[in-house]
């Protein structure tokens, strides 16, 4: 009886020229916390096929705006860009294949080309075509990320950038040669950067709502309160979000990696204060004049008085507060005859009618543990229907029988 033997595949190793050819590939590496949530986390990995050098950023994604994001980030540690990159079938890259024929991405063509680098993909199940990025891969989970630590995804990052030195000084186990050393002889041939970047942010419509915060990936970023309801941009990169409204630039926050993280500018907030104070003073200018008649012309006198107008609005309505209306009125109209325009006046005049009365003036209780409280504004309500409970009918039908 024979044996099945293994079936057995050579592979020729290809050296590419300088500024020639760069591989691409993604790396998984497991859940990292981020403020006491665990997200996914990638490396996005490229190495040149000539010296060698390698190139790697962790990512809490393998979306198409963080896999062109990174690609922005390698050619400027390199300095350059080779004449093409070399890719496996990735999502971002290919969008379907049927044998040879192979459409692309249109974002990444774009991006293609804007940086004038010409994509290759390699054959299905032909992994070993982009054997220098597998190898890279490989090297990052087994001498990087085994046996350490991380305090935090910055911690990670620095320590990345650190070893990335390390690596590309040592010499390399194929070549026999220093990457960074090799890459003197091959920075020379890559094509330059373009002027500018690439705008690889994540562009997603939103709304402010009422509590001026807008929602991205379950955290919340503030906007000042005269954006809330309108529609508005966020452009999302790595590290920051930008908000616009139409053209305009409104907001910029460090992106948080969290759950249920509230990120704010206290700027936002100061606004709203001053929108909220100036709604409450002008209530607080309506309901004094809303009192009785004799208010419009006592503020009148108040306007004129060398004397915060707001500051004596609210001793005045607090005074309303501890006596209600029914006393404070009789006190206006008094101080009207004798034009004594002021708080002080109005309280006086309230401490002299009650002294007539034997009755005790009431100071006002103070909350210190909650000042927040003090500023509550308490509207007498009209007491008439709470009256009509206590009214016996009989007395309801003897008046209708007088009236007739």
């Amino acid at each position: 009886m024979k044996a099945r033997g293994q079936h057995r595949e050579a592979f020729v190793r290809y050296e590419t020229a300088p500024g020639e050819e760069a591989q691409v590939d993604w790396g998984y590496w497991g859940l990292f916390p981020f403020e006491k949530w665990w997200r996914k986390v990638y490396f996005f990995v490229m190495v040149l096929g000539y010296s060698r050098k390698l190139y790697v950023e962790f990512t809490t994604s393998q979306s198409l705006a963080d896999f062109l994001q990174c690609h922005v980030n390698a050619f400027k540690y390199f300095g350059g860009v080779t004449k093409s990159l070399r890719y496996d079938n990735l999502k971002s890259v290919v969008i379907s294949r049927y044998l040879k024929h192979i459409q692309f991405n249109r974002k990444f063509l774009e991006f293609a080309g804007y940086y004038l680098f010409a994509p290759q993909v390699c054959n299905i199940a032909r992994g070993n075509e982009k054997g220098k990025v597998e190898s890279g891969v490989g090297y990052v989970k087994k001498n990087f990320l085994a046996g350490r630590e991380f305090n935090n995804f910055a911690d990670l990052e620095q320590q990345l950038q650190d070893w990335l030195c390390q690596v590309n000084q040592r010499c390399h186990g194929t070549t026999g040669e220093v990457p960074e050393e090799r890459f003197l002889r091959e920075k020379e041939f890559l094509l330059p950067l373009q002027a500018n970047d690439y705008d690889t942010t994540l562009v997603i419509l939103a709304k402010a709502y009422h509590d001026c915060f807008v929602r991205f990936e379950n955290n919340y970023y503030s906007v000042s309160a005269k954006y809330i309801l309108l529609s508005l941009i966020l452009r999302v990169g790595k590290y920051q979000i930008k908000i616009f409204y139409q053209e305009t630039l409104i907001a910029t926050h460090q992106r948080g990696y969290g759950q249920g993280q509230r990120v704010e500018d206290p700027s936002h907030f100061k606004e709203l204060l001053k929108i909220k104070k100036a709604a409450k003073d002008s209530k607080l200018r309506d309901r004094f004049l809303s009192l009785a008649p004799c208010c419009h012309q006592y503020f009148d006198g108040l306007i004129r008085l060398e004397k915060d107008l707001k500051a004596e609005l609210r001793q005045i309505m607090g005074q309303v507060d501890i006596y209600g209306a029914y006393e404070i009125i009789p006190a206006i109209e008094k101080a009207l005859t004798h034009q004594a325009y002021g708080a002080i006046y109005v309280k006086n005049i309230i401490a002299q009618n009650r002294a007539g009365r034997h009755e005790k003036t009431i100071t006002p209780l103070k909350l210190e543990k909650h000042p927040d409280l003090n500023e509550i504004e308490v509207v007498a309500q009209d007491l008439a229907d709470y009256d009509k409970l206590f009214i016996d009918p009989d007395d309801n039908e003897k008046e209708e029988a007088n009236h007739v």
